[in-house]
């Protein structure tokens, strides 16, 4: 059986086509573009006309590429930029009237445990028999969930993301020490609660997922062009991810573009979104994460039904 998924994000659109024989999945295709549909989602709740033409461009040939695989079943979702938009409803009409595909606006909640299903599913880098938190970093919200094995005992999402974080506070280009602060103490702020729980669930380690984590690990280590198996289970201290996070505000967003690892379209919300990982790591007195490739669209696909 050969399926299809998407995620539609605030940030970015992503796309896995796999392929399942027996109980084995082989990736035929994962891709992944920045169209920034959730820009200025957070302040106007309305998703802007360039944005959803952005991001329809790219469900196009997202739509060629399963076609092109012979995809048999397919699932799109859409999160945190959708969940907040009032005219959600028109985007997802259009995407139907255009491309004939539905989107599923998930819940937060939702989203955690799709993601918890992937990262601990084929390929995991989560110790078995042991609690683990994974972090979801997106543009719009960021998803704690912990668990053991495959079962997710907690799963909470919070509205804060890179590009929220970026568009609220750090309005400067490069951010001041002022903007830093004041994001990070509303990170710590908003995430008390979320702490709490997962400090009491007591997890032996935390693993980092999706466009945020995969892209700081890519720059700190130089990986340039983008090679998926070197990422997937490297790691980042605490020191060292500060110590990136020092480097990167030092710098305006064109700087930080030409850094070895960057792609350059994610270059003016990195910051953002390190520092959510950042808060993470120091609240719950972690020494270091570990970076998967594995995620929602690995999620996505597992939850697929088998074709009759």
């Amino acid at each position: 059986m050969i399926v299809g998924a998407v995620d539609i994000g605030t940030n970015s659109v992503r796309l896995i086509i796999a392929e399942k024989k027996e109980d084995h999945w082989r990736d035929l295709i994962r891709t992944v573009e920045v169209t920034r549909l959730g820009e200025g989602v957070d302040k106007t709740h309305i998703i802007k006309p360039e944005a959803m033409k952005r991001t329809i461009a790219v469900l196009t040939n997202y739509k060629e590429l399963m076609e092109k695989y012979h995809v048999e079943k397919s699932k799109v979702v859409s999160t945190s930029a959708m969940r907040d938009a009032e005219n959600a409803f028109d985007f997802k009409g259009l995407v139907k009237e255009r491309l004939g595909l539905d989107i599923e606006v998930i819940s937060g909640e939702e989203e955690g445990r799709l993601t918890f299903t992937g990262v601990t599913g084929q390929g995991t880098l989560v110790p078995k028999g042991e609690v683990v938190l994974v972090v979801d970093v997106g543009g719009g919200s960021t998803e704690y969930i912990y668990g053991r094995d495959n079962e997710a005992y907690g799963a909470t999402s919070l509205n804060i993301g890179s590009v929220r974080l970026t568009e609220h506070f750090l309005k400067h280009d490069p951010p001041t020490a002022a903007e830093l602060w004041s994001a990070r103490q509303t990170i710590k702020e908003a995430a008390e609660p979320v702490f709490k729980k997962v400090a009491d669930a007591n997890p032996s380690a935390i693993v980092a997922v999706a466009g945020t984590a995969t892209q700081l690990s890519a720059v700190y280590y130089g990986v340039e062009p983008y090679d998926p198996e070197k990422i997937h289970g490297s790691k980042l201290t605490l020191p060292e991810l500060r110590s990136l996070i020092k480097k990167l505000a030092s710098m305006p967003t064109e700087e930080r573009k030409k850094l070895k690892g960057m792609h350059p379209k994610r270059a003016d919300v990195i910051i953002g979104g390190a520092l959510i990982l950042e808060g993470t790591l120091d609240e719950l007195c972690f020494d270091e994460m570990i970076i998967s490739e594995k995620d929602i669209l690995d999620g996505l696909i597992y939850s697929i039904p088998p074709l009759p």
